[in-house]
């Protein structure tokens, strides 16, 4: 079975990072063991966050091009309709929003905004969307 995944911001920068723990999304994402779902705020927020001066000079700028461009040919992309509900952190809507319109089936976050907040959880598996760490998500990839 392949899910339908949606990969927050901060799981990309880890990524172009060279985070060991992350890079193995990078390589599943790559096998196509699950199907990505982007939208137009998602990818916008990824190239902001990663021209930030500080993470500027940590990532090299030829590979986040090349992971914006595989991101823009690879992944499902839809057009935001719903307003998602509410969380603690507003900047995390549009990952929310994202999953529901992009019928995910799971959002893979590092931030405990999403993913420590009972209520938000209960309220997305209403929506049949789990709200998972790295390795929860590796670990149901490789199942």
């Amino acid at each position: 079975m392949t899910f339908r995944v949606v990969i927050d911001t901060n799981i990309w920068i880890r990524i172009l990072l060279r985070g060991r723990v992350t890079l193995p999304i990078l390589e599943a994402f790559n096998e196509d063991k699950f199907q990505l779902v982007m939208s137009q705020p998602l990818m916008e927020e990824l190239h902001l966050v990663w021209n930030r001066p500080r993470l500027r000079e940590r990532i090299n700028p030829n590979i986040a091009n090349q992971l914006e461009q595989q991101l823009q040919y690879r992944a499902i992309w839809i057009e935001l309709e719903t307003v998602p509900p509410n969380c603690r952190d507003p900047k995390d809507l549009a990952v929310l929003a994202t999953a529901i319109d992009g019928q995910a089936e799971i959002i893979v976050s590092g931030d405990d905004d999403l993913r420590a907040d009972d209520q938000l959880r209960t309220v997305m598996a209403t929506y049949g969307i789990r709200l998972l760490g790295v390795h929860s998500f590796l670990n149901v990839i490789a199942a």
